[in-house]
């Protein structure tokens, strides 16, 4: 994929999902590290999706229907 290291990845979907929480991305520092990860990501053609340590927590119903919906809409484009 490329030199970054991942929250979960689907290689059969090219989906990227990162989950962020304060610990890590708090510095403009560690939020600059983040956008070149994005960047990569997008050039090497996958698709990434982030959500926030309280939407995975608190909107957990939220969390699985974004999933869900870009995995089918990423299913369909691989066929």
């Amino acid at each position: 994929m490329n030199e970054f290291e991942v929250d979960f990845y689907w290689p059969d979907l090219g989906l990227v999902v990162e989950t962020d929480g304060l610990r890590y991305h708090r510095t403009p520092a560690e939020q600059a590290r983040d956008r070149l990860r994005d960047q990569a990501h997008t050039a090497a053609g996958l698709t990434q999706l982030r959500f926030t340590h309280e939407q995975v927590r608190y909107e957990p119903e939220y969390v699985r229907g974004i999933l869900a919906q870009t995995a089918s809409r990423l299913a369909i484009s691989t066929k």
